[in-house]
């Protein structure tokens, strides 16, 4: 892979999904599609990222031949990597040793319209589940049974619009999805049945959900969930939310519209894509830009995922940037910056006792000459 400037790589095909181990391998998928095979391959890779060093490698790679994954997960119960394909689902297996990524098995899931695609495949925290969405507008749940061999259909919930993203809650009794209107839905997944509708506006408009991650529970705390909003021509905001669906926290981010999401896996800062071709990191629950970068991709960057502390974003101009933002302590990212204001006022004091001391002899000077 060609690497470029300021963090960015260029693999040999359009970069659709990323998925991270929270470690420091991560995965892209993409490709040119059925008919541009043999020009642009469609590939699922696997990297290495070395943040104390900034260097990253190619260490697997499987030819999906005429397929284009599309999306990628990672499942830590099971330690397999979910693909999205055209209308189905595939599980992947990595060997680091052996430097090979190998398929498990494959089901169908999206069957209605002309042109069905699935755009999520998901394991649950336990790793008895997995739940998908597409084009059908159904979230639809499978008995995992390892994944080794086709999943078992369990719940085919209530049909809506194309289901665009969702996630378990890490108890894995609620599981969140978002739909093309605009909707955030709350499902039981033992019984497939819906439990709550939430909707989100900013300064009295609608703005539609667009993807969703749980956060990690917290001692004490009550579980939330992190929701990412935009319209298509912006606002951009994020929100926090209880398990009754209540606002904790909220932000508008720009005016532009946003792209994609992810979580680090500790929860404590989150990477925000924007159609614009940029980046930024936020702080997790304080919401406060930590670092951002501009016009790092050509196109809209429709994937991120986070390597430790390195922010991942994949584009379809054939571009992977990496963005590290140290963490600063339990507020979610801010202590580095607090320090830094401590170090600065530090030096200012210094250098004020210094001139005070300098004047002050001066004035001695003069006053025995």
């Amino acid at each position: 892979m060609k690497e470029g400037k300021k963090g960015t790589y260029y693999p040999p095909f359009p970069v659709l999904g990323l998925a991270s181990d929270g470690q420091g391998v991560f995965m892209s998928c993409g490709g040119g599609g059925e008919k541009a095979a043999k020009e642009v391959p469609n590939v699922v890779q696997a990297h290495r990222y070395d943040e104390s060093t900034g260097t990253m490698s190619t260490i697997a790679s499987l030819d999906t031949v005429k397929s284009v994954v599309v999306f990628l997960s990672y499942g830590k119960a099971l330690d397999v990597w979910l693909g999205s394909v055209s209308g189905g689902s595939r599980a992947f297996q990595l060997s680091v040793e052996n430097n090979s990524i190998t398929q498990l098995c494959e089901w169908t899931t999206e069957t209605e319209g002309k042109g069905p695609s699935q755009n999520v495949v998901r394991l649950s925290p336990s790793g008895h589940l997995v739940a998908t969405g597409g084009t059908d507008g159904r979230v639809k749940i499978f008995e995992a049974s390892k994944l080794q061999v086709e999943p078992v259909l369990k719940h085919n919930c209530a049909k809506n619009d194309e289901v665009l993203d969702l996630d378990f809650s890490p108890d894995n009794k609620t599981l969140a999805s978002c739909d093309r209107t605009g909707s955030c839905r709350l499902w039981d997944p033992a019984s497939g049945q819906q439990l709550k509708v939430i909707d989100y506006k900013y300064s009295g408009a609608a703005v539609s959900v667009r993807v969703l991650r749980y956060l990690p529970p917290a001692e004490n705390s009550p579980q939330l969930l992190l929701a990412a909003m935009s319209a298509p021509r912006g606002p951009a905001c994020i929100a926090l939310y209880n398990n009754d669906g209540n606002i904790v926290k909220e932000k508008k981010l720009d005016q532009s519209p946003l792209t994609a999401m992810e979580l680090d896996h500790s929860a404590q800062q989150v990477c925000v894509n924007f159609v614009t071709g940029g980046k930024r990191i936020y702080s997790i629950p304080a919401m406060r830009c930590l670092k951002k970068v501009e016009n790092v991709h050509e196109l809209p960057a429709p994937c991120a995922a986070f390597v430790g502390n390195t922010a991942v974003s994949g584009s379809g101009d054939r571009s992977i940037n990496l963005l590290t933002c140290k963490k600063g302590g339990s507020s979610g990212g801010g202590g580095t910056s607090c320090l830094y204001l401590l170090f600065l006022i530090f030096i200012t004091m210094v250098v004020i006792f210094f001139l005070l001391r300098i004047g002050i002899k001066s004035t001695m000077l003069s006053g025995e000459l």
